[in-house]
């Protein structure tokens, strides 16, 4: 069990555990005016609970924590557990998502959360319909399903990242870590099915295979929004790679260098670590 300042964290079922960089992440991408977030490849859920609390204005100090509006212009809406959101988290392995569906039914914001044993590219396809129109590079604005259709303003995800896996000890983290079950290109194509117009596709990956991820997502048609260095120690090679794509064009990429420990990874986890 662990235990963060608003929740606790299973994670005796799934296959991929909790761990330091899944903390980073989910204190570091971006929920603001989400409203509509699938957590792909969930494990644990802490992903998704890490968003539904910073979506209801109880994240890290500097965290883009959503406003939420009833309608009105110019006045706040509702706070707290009343805020208007839905997070889907869905897993391939039955494991994970017993987990998730534990920590989400504990924590403060059950009625947001809902886990699912599904792939990601099912869950594509029953989404917005099956189809074989797959282009590459693909044209996002037409991709299949209309704009109503899709509809997440964020996907999050710490996707597989072995082409040749090696073997773990363990066949459900072998076949978590394995692009087998989740390449690169069958990701984006679900993600440009899912999101909305101006979505936000967030990722993490190891530093080599995040460099791999923005080369196919540019040929694919993504647009770099954001990405963030993640450095064990000062002076040493970035080991994680955070990355930020829409369908949208940007004005420019916002990049950064985080240092484990440093300032600013104070700053973005503070809300969460007891």
């Amino acid at each position: 069990m662990f235990s963060f300042k608003r929740f606790s964290v299973k994670d005796d079922r799934c296959a991929m555990k909790v761990g330091a960089d899944s903390v980073l992440f989910g204190a570091w991408m971006d929920v603001s005016g989400a409203r509509r977030l699938l957590d792909a490849g969930c494990g644990s859920g802490l992903l998704a609970l890490m968003a539904a609390q910073r979506l209801c204005g109880d994240g890290p100090a500097g965290s883009s924590c959503a406003p939420v509006s009833n309608g009105n212009s110019g006045e706040s809406g509702r706070r707290g557990d009343e805020a208007d959101f839905h997070i889907d988290a869905i897993d391939i392995d039955e494991g994970a998502v017993a987990d998730s569906a534990e920590n989400f039914a504990a924590s403060p914001w059950s009625e947001h959360l809902k886990a699912r044993q599904i792939s990601l590219q099912d869950f594509a396809d029953e989404a917005v319909g099956v189809s074989s129109d797959f282009s590459f590079p693909a044209d996002l604005s037409h991709s299949p399903g209309s704009p109503s259709d899709r509809l997440y303003d964020l996907i999050f995800c710490n996707p597989p990242y072995y082409d040749d896996s090696p073997s773990s000890g363990s066949e459900a983290r072998d076949i978590a870590r394995s692009t087998d079950t989740l390449s690169r290109r069958d990701l984006l194509f679900a993600a440009a099915r899912l999101l909305t117009d101006r979505g936000r596709l967030s990722l993490i990956l190891p530093f080599d295979q995040g460099k791999k991820m923005i080369l196919e997502a540019t040929l694919f048609g993504w647009f770099l929004h954001r990405q963030c260095f993640v450095k064990t120690k000062q002076g040493a090679l970035p080991k994680r790679l955070m990355l930020e794509f829409s369908p949208s064009p940007s004005t420019g990429i916002k990049t950064e260098t985080l240092v484990i420990g440093d300032e600013r990874y104070r700053e973005l986890t503070s809300g969460f670590y007891l």
